[in-house]
């Protein structure tokens, strides 16, 4: 059986599989989309991300899941975002350490991810 997955990373600047990792989801000014088959890097698309506004990160949430994300991997965002992507059936990873999108989804294949927790949440909601 085939194994697939889109995975969301908030990205600085005009995004792709190399650009630098945003450090919160909301202030993000695109998300990478990484596509997964197999355990293997498939393909990439970039989409920017809406004007933030305080409360809107479930509209930002709701974007990627009608594009086909099933998880995301984040440093930190609010509580918002976190019970958007679980109402969503997304997945919610942990990842302060990989700098790119590239590493953090070859992080993901290695399975050296964690679930974004409460521990790691932000104030905002």
């Amino acid at each position: 059986m085939t194994e697939r997955i889109r995975i969301a990373v908030p990205t600085e600047g005009p995004g792709g599989v190399d650009a630098p990792r945003s450090a919160h989801f909301g202030h993000a000014a695109s998300f990478t989309l990484v596509d997964v088959e197999d355990g293997a890097i498939t393909s990439s698309a970039v989409i920017m991300n809406p004007p933030h506004v305080p409360g809107g990160c479930g509209a930002t949430v709701g974007m990627l899941a009608d594009i086909g994300a099933g998880a995301a991997i984040v440093v930190g965002m609010g509580g918002g975002p976190r019970a958007a992507m679980a109402s969503h059936g997304m997945q919610a990873l942990f990842d302060d350490v990989s700098a790119t999108p590239r590493q953090a989804v070859e992080a993901y294949l290695a399975g050296g991810l964690r679930p974004f927790g409460a521990d790691h949440q932000c104030a905002g909601r």
